[in-house]
């Protein structure tokens, strides 16, 4: 064999080895403790989410918040909860035992991105308005603290 054979032969040995590392997990089925792993990070990610434009909700009932910085948190945090719930939804539920796992988490996640929506939508809201969505982001927010302890 040659130099330039056995480089080539090394070359592609490694490059088979990489899209084997790399392909290979992609295409094995998801396990049940995968799948509860995934659901536990889009409810920690979305209850991250939750908890911050809570605090930026109540910062700006007071007058604290200016517009720019309300409109980087919001926009932050419906990119954060669409990924969250995008990698979710991606994971095949492996059994059925975690069906009702999918049956808890994927509401949660649903509705913390309607309590975003909703507060991105409502630029000039009234305080009480401006009360109203803090209180129910603390209520989501919630129900996604109990999922998590439920299911850790």
């Amino acid at each position: 064999m040659t130099r330039r054979t056995v480089k080539i032969a090394v070359g592609s040995a490694v490059a088979a080895l990489v899209a084997t590392a790399v392909v290979v997990p992609s295409v094995l089925p998801t396990s049940a403790e995968d799948y509860r792993s995934a659901a536990l990070t889009a409810a920690e990610q979305s209850l991250s989410q939750v908890r911050t434009t809570e605090l930026m909700v109540t910062a700006d009932i007071d007058g604290k918040v200016l517009p720019p910085y309300r409109s980087s948190v919001l926009w932050q945090a419906r990119d954060a909860l669409a990924t969250a719930a995008d990698d979710f939804t991606a994971e095949q539920i492996p059994d059925t035992a975690s069906i009702s796992l999918h049956d808890e988490c994927a509401p949660l996640l649903t509705e913390a991105s309607a309590e975003i929506a909703a507060v991105t939508a409502a630029a000039d809201v009234s305080p009480d308005d401006e009360r109203a969505m803090a209180t129910r982001l603390h209520k989501t927010g919630e129900l996604l603290a109990g999922f998590l302890e439920r299911h850790r």
